[in-house]
């Protein structure tokens, strides 16, 4: 067996597949889909496993998946989820081949979608694709949910509502602080709505990746390898399978071995697979927000205590923010308190400073990074919805500060 069909980030594990029965997750989901007739949310932390949860318990071919983050309009909507169907060209019952005028209608449309031509769907056309999947027994499940424009979000559940009443299944995958959007964009739905909540992974839960991974693959590595491991993963599976899978890298391990190997990698060895990870999969977005928007004025050079060195109130901000941990809901106090240890006391930048520098962030994380915004600023308060941009703040920035002499105090 291929090493990176035991460790899968960012795809669908099998080998390294966590149950967490303890948290009565599947059993949950399982309840409300078989009980029916209403819209399923559920919530958790980014990259927590709502997508692979809600496929594994779903089985293989029972789904159709709409990625909310691809949807700018309802038509795109439609498209996404004709193409994702595949329908094929006729269909057979009994040994004859009927196909009715809906069903025509859908090959058609999956084909004309698939060739890249624009479609405008009606009420009709959407009834007929949500019967379809109604009939065929197919949940419909949309990813990131809660990134799609809001028009488009309140259409998709009005389109809904009749459906569900005949029996439909269909699942939001949403975060956490946004997990009520849908109910929010169409009260009628109230009622109708059952809330399965996906809560950070522990460290008892995180190491039996590596413990199931590294026995398929026939390999030993010690227990206290596999805790640092938790500890770094931020209680995210994707991470703890990234680590996994560049731990075996450095061994040349690229599939079960024939006979039993142990490794026993050193600090150093770690120390070098963090940095590997931070820097591909946490500093470009950083990076990104670090910039913050172009701006034709020279922004304001801002001293740091107990250094010459001087940064702008982006590279300031996110250094407070790396300083909370960083935890994944930081409160402006949080962050005002952080810059007083970072920055001399004239330098401080005044809330309305902070506020503007943390609303472009968030606009930047919508607008120029690919898939769910990594930041979000709203109500006094910043969330960090992306545990690889938190581990690089955590592993890679604070070291950053702890050199240049910002220290947590």
């Amino acid at each position: 067996m291929k090493t990176k069909q035991v460790f899968v980030a960012g795809g669908m594990p099998s080998i390294t597949y966590v149950d967490r029965l303890a948290q009565n997750l599947e059993k949950s989901l399982r309840s409300e889909i078989r009980e029916g007739y209403k819209v399923i949310c559920v919530t958790g932390p980014t990259k927590s496993g709502k997508t692979v949860l809600t496929r594994h318990t779903l089985g293989p071919e029972r789904s159709a998946l709409v990625n909310g983050g691809q949807v700018e309009d309802s038509d795109e909507f439609w498209n996404l989820l004709l193409q994702d169907l595949n329908l094929p060209e006729s269909e057979t019952h009994d040994g004859s081949t009927e196909d009715t005028i809906g069903y025509r209608y859908l090959v058609t449309a999956q084909r004309k979608a698939s060739e890249g031509e624009a479609l405008t769907f009606n009420n009709r056309n959407k009834k007929t694709l949500l019967t379809y999947l109604r009939e065929k027994d197919l949940a419909l499940v949309v990813d990131d949910f809660h990134y799609m424009p809001e028009k488009v979000q309140r259409e998709v559940i009005r389109s809904l509502k009749s459906e569900i009443f005949e029996g439909l299944c269909a699942i939001l995958i949403a975060v956490p602080h946004r997990a009520f959007d849908a109910i929010g964009v169409e009260r009628e739905m109230e009622g109708r709505f059952a809330h399965v909540e996906i809560p950070s992974w522990n460290k008892g839960e995180l190491v039996e990746i590596p413990k199931k991974g590294f026995r398929a693959l026939n390999v030993d590595v010690p227990h206290e390898t596999q805790d640092v491991f938790s500890e770094e993963a931020n209680g995210s599976p994707l991470l703890m399978q990234r680590f996994c899978g560049r731990l075996c890298d450095h061994y040349d391990i690229e599939e079960t071995q024939s006979q039993s190997k142990t490794f026993n990698p050193s600090d150093e060895t770690l120390k070098e697979i963090f940095e590997v990870v931070a820097k591909q999969f946490g500093l470009p977005t950083f990076q990104k927000l670090a910039k913050g928007p172009q701006s034709r004025a020279k922004r304001l050079d801002r001293m740091l205590l107990n250094s010459e060195r001087s940064m702008d109130i982006y590279e300031a901000v996110l250094a407070a923010v790396a300083n909370t941990g960083p935890k994944d809901k930081i409160h402006y106090n949080e962050i005002r308190d952080e810059l007083r240890k970072i920055l001399v006391e004239t330098d401080l930048p005044q809330k309305h400073e902070v506020s503007s520098a943390l609303g472009h962030m968030s606009g930047i994380a919508k607008d120029e990074i690919d898939g769910e915004p990594v930041v979000e600023w709203a109500d006094d308060h910043l969330y960090l919805t992306d545990p690889f941009l938190m581990f690089y703040m955590r592993w890679n920035q604070r070291t950053l500060n702890q050199a240049s002499g910002v220290n947590k105090g």
